[in-house]
This record gives structure tokens, C-alpha cells and sequence, in this order.
């Protein structure tokens, strides 16, 4: 064996010691998952809040949302851009003082209403 064939030998052999043991060497802090635990799921802080499906119209105490079963006047927003639209709508009901509101999260269009 030539000495160019020799270095060149020990070179490889050093690069790929090194390539393996970057993939053996464990990074601080790491902990594996066992193959068989589940992953937790880390819910927002507020888990309250539910989907509300109907029409969003004006009336003489403001804007509500009508669905199927009530009618809930809103609060959190300005609702003007979607009065006369189906939406859904992610919120929750408060009390404001003696009135229940649906405080809106989220208000995300359903279909244009004819």
C-alpha cells in the first residue's frame, strides 16, 4: 500500500467513525419516547369555548347570532362585516351583568346567505 492509499484510508475510516458517533452521542437534556407512549397534546388555556353555527344580524341591542335553538347578542368585536352571513363562530357565553352575551373568539364565514 502506497502512503497517498494510506492516508487516504485513514481519512475515510476517521470520517466515518465520526459520522457515526454524531448519531450515538445523546444531546443534553434528551429523554427518547418509549415506542408505545403517546405524545400529550398541550390544549389552549381556555377550553370553555364552544362552536356556535347561525346568522348574524342586526337587532336593537346590537348584533346577534340566530341559530336553530336561540339567539345570543354578541360581544368581543365588531360584527358589521358579517351581518346577513351563515357563520360559525368559536366563543363562549358570559354574563354581563344581568344580560348573557356570546363572547366571540373567532368568527369564521359558513356561506353567503341569499
Amino acid at each position: 500500500m502506497t502512503i497517498k492509499n494510506a492516508i487516504a484510508t485513514v481519512v475515510l475510516l476517521s470520517v466515518l467513525s465520526l459520522s457515526v458517533m454524531s448519531f450515538a452521542t445523546p444531546v443534553a437534556g434528551y429523554q427518547p419516547l418509549a415506542s408505545n407512549s403517546a405524545t400529550p397534546v398541550e390544549l389552549s388555556a381556555d377550553v370553555n369555548n364552544l362552536v356556535f353555527t347561525g346568522v348574524v344580524k342586526k337587532i336593537p341591542d346590537g348584533t346577534a347570532l340566530v341559530t336553530s335553538s336561540a339567539t345570543y347578542l354578541l360581544s368581543g368585536g365588531n360584527f358589521e362585516s358579517i351581518i346577513g352571513k351563515e357563520v360559525n363562530i368559536i366563543g363562549k357565553v358570559v354574563k354581563e351583568g344581568s344580560i348573557e352575551k356570546l363572547h366571540v373568539a373567532r368568527a369564521q364565514i359558513a356561506r353567503e346567505m341569499q
